[in-house]
């Protein structure tokens, strides 16, 4: 899969690499041999820039609307970026209205926004519940929204002066800080799995009641928890 960056992708890349470096990453820009993971070398594929650091590491393929075609040839080698742990695989547009890098960091929400999802939440679950449990995927992805805001709220505001980071690490971190135990960042490392899979078009996935029950009930304890 051989291309040639434009000059508007080579200066973002370049600036990319920078502003990885100063959050602590090393960086390989077209990386060749040993700097390529094991998993994707059977790919005929080569990043623009890799950036890996203790917590995560990224593949980041950089395009504009001049060479965004040939972004339906890499479906595959995302899914098997995705699959890998500790590896995100990230798009980066050399035309954003926002710092690339930063556009990637959600915020962090207010604990009245996660009380009010959190209402919104509650009375999605009775109307599924009144509805043979047709809106299961649903609950997941607004049960999820509130979780991982609410673990972001923890780990990156306050005492804890924790940068914040990207949505594989906020499970991670709140284990290490105590806010979850690992037990439960377990079960959410298994609903990211299933939430991943939604978002990303399998609309027939599904999620055992079991498991919706228990994602229900650690959303409402966390929210509780919030000071």
């Amino acid at each position: 899969m051989i291309k040639t960056n434009t000059k508007r992708e080579i200066k973002k890349i370049q600036e990319l690499a920078r502003e990885y470096k100063k959050k602590g990453f090393t960086v390989y820009i077209e990386p060749t041999g040993n700097e390529v993971p094991s998993f994707i070398k059977n790919f005929n594929y080569t990043p623009d820039l890799i950036a890996i650091s203790q917590e995560e590491s990224h593949i980041v393929e950089v395009s504009s609307r001049d060479t965004a075609e040939r972004l339906r040839e890499i479906s595959k080698l995302v899914d098997t970026i995705e699959k890998e742990r500790g590896w995100r695989f990230i798009l980066v547009m050399t035309n954003p209205r926002v710092s690339s890098v930063e556009s990637i960091q959600p915020t962090i929400p207010k604990l009245s926004d996660l009380q009010s999802a959190l209402k919104k939440l509650s009375e999605l679950v009775e109307l599924s519940y009144s509805n043979e449990l047709k809106f299961d995927q649903a609950i997941l992805l607004s049960a999820w929204s509130i979780v991982e805001g609410t673990l972001r709220m923890y780990n990156y505001s306050g005492k804890s002066r924790m940068p914040v980071r990207s949505s594989r690490s906020v499970v991670r971190d709140a284990v290490m800080l105590g806010f979850i135990t690992k037990e439960e960042g377990e079960f959410l490392d298994n609903i990211a799995e299933i939430r991943n899979s939604v978002t990303h078009g399998a609309v027939d996935k599904k999620i055992s009641t079991a498991s919706l029950t228990k994602l229900i009930k650690l959303c409402k304890s966390l929210v509780t928890e919030i000071k």
